[in-house]
């Protein structure tokens, strides 16, 4: 496959696996919504960058990679449902600490910078590299031949997820400075209870 086709295939494949609603997505909804935009799109790149982290493993590795991780799903699934709680139950004491002092506002730790959720986020996406597998067949199904096309569909799939999470952060972000201190804490409360629900629904499929 010429490096053209490459990169129109990573596009695709990254755009449909990064619009697909999760638990980090609805996590960087609620950054960008309580924070602002400009730490949403920090942490929606950190996100990008794991996806572009993931397809270029998938371009080099191919077939290989989806298998060896087929092989240990149960165990990924179940570290990334500890990670997903973790995050969720950690983010619901301190708002129900918050709501209990009689303050609706959500809290902002000033010590989080745009670095910080890019990184947080970073961590929070490669701690479930099942995603790899879903590059990998694609990968394997287009016979990627040369360096030049592995490139080529690696920045594909990099461009899309940083485009999707892009226009997602600002959207987010830019109408949470339109709400009320009450509906931004109901949401976050909201978010990190799906998220929560995620993570049991991952368990229970380990």
């Amino acid at each position: 496959m010429d490096p053209t086709a490459a990169l129109l295939a990573g596009l695709i494949a990254g755009l449909a696996i990064a619009m697909q609603v999760g638990a980090v997505s609805l996590l960087l909804i609620e950054a960008s919504v309580v924070r602002g935009p400009r730490v949403g799109v920090a942490a929606g790149m950190g996100v990008a960058t794991a996806d572009l982290a993931f397809a270029a493993v998938a371009a080099v590795a191919g077939g290989a990679a989806g298998a060896a991780l087929s092989s240990h799903e149960s165990e990924i699934r179940l570290i990334a449902a500890i990670v997903l709680a973790a995050i969720a139950a950690h983010g619901l004491i301190g708002l129900m600490r918050d709501r209990a002092r009689h303050n609706e506002a959500v809290a902002v730790d000033p010590g989080i910078t745009p670095a910080g959720h890019y990184a947080r986020f970073l961590a929070i996406t490669m701690a479930n590299p099942l995603t790899i597998a879903s590059f990998a067949a694609v990968a394997a199904a287009l016979s990627l031949d040369g360096p030049a096309a592995a490139v080529a569909f690696a920045a594909g799939v990099g461009a899309a997820s940083a485009g999707w999470h892009l226009a997602l952060t600002l959207a987010a972000g830019h109408a949470g400075r339109w709400m009320t201190p009450r509906i931004r804490c109901g949401l976050a409360i909201g978010g990190r209870v799906l998220v929560l629900a995620i993570a049991l629904r991952l368990a229970l499929a380990a």
